[in-house]
């Protein structure tokens, strides 16, 4: 009885890679994809309980690859290498999202569409507190530099002025994007981020640099503030 348990996984983790090439991600429910994952952290034992153990805990496969390095360590059969794991992959997700926007060593950011889906890109992995950056462009709407000016608590993030200000100089541009994301799942602008787009602008026109939009971004979903005249007066300034 003891060689027929031994028996049972025998194989099993190549019959899955196997599936996987053939049929793709598709033929897998998350549980399944994570269970793949964690064969390269865990080279012999079976991975698929403790799949199902990360996914309960956190509540679906994204809050799993978004849970802090500590938290990871806290659920019982998970060590350094799944959790370093774990953390890698929305870096690596990152990284190679970003690089699609490159042709030729250059980020063109020429229309709203674009600046949308690369504004989506940055807050891979960062969907847990509010951050805010700014995109250096310059005239023809190229990517100079980009920058995190800041991270808040959960529902609220400060644009630090000087932060901004230093930054820009430093990139000698003409042009910047904002973007910030929202963890709560809208992308609805608020009171506050109305009333800061507009304090951005005023100040930004004082040292003749163009706020060209500014971008919430959350869950793979964004709102351009400026294509919809959200804080119309920010805009307003930047036409005149």
């Amino acid at each position: 009885m003891a060689d027929k348990k031994v028996n049972l996984h025998e194989g099993h983790r190549q019959r899955m890679k196997n599936r996987f090439l053939k049929h793709g991600a598709e033929s897998f429910d998350d549980y399944q994809m994570l269970e793949i994952l964690l064969f390269y952290a865990i080279p012999t034992k079976d991975t698929n309980e403790l799949a199902h153990i990360l996914i309960n805990t956190f509540g679906s496969i994204d809050k799993v690859l978004q849970a802090d390095y500590e938290e990871l360590m806290e659920v019982k059969g998970i060590g350094e290498n799944v959790a370093s794991l774990l953390k890698f992959i929305p870096l690596i997700a990152k990284r190679y999202i970003n690089s699609t926007f490159t042709s030729n060593g250059v980020i063109l950011l020429n229309n709203a569409a674009k600046m949308k889906e690369y504004c989506i890109s940055l807050f891979v992995g960062e969907e847990k507190k509010e951050s805010v950056y700014a995109l250096a462009l310059n005239s023809d709407l190229t990517l100079i530099s980009q920058m995190k000016l800041n991270t808040g608590i959960v529902s609220k993030v400060l644009i630090p002025l000087r932060t901004l200000a230093e930054f820009l100089f430093k990139c000698n541009c003409s042009r910047v994007v904002l973007t910030h994301n929202h963890p709560n799942g809208t992308v609805s602008a608020s009171r506050s981020d109305i009333d800061a787009t507009i304090n951005v602008a005023d100040f930004l026109s004082s040292i003749d640099v163009e706020l060209v939009d500014h971008i919430i971004v959350s869950r793979g979903r964004s709102n351009s503030m400026r294509e919809n005249n959200i804080a119309s007066e920010a805009w307003e300034m930047m036409n005149g």
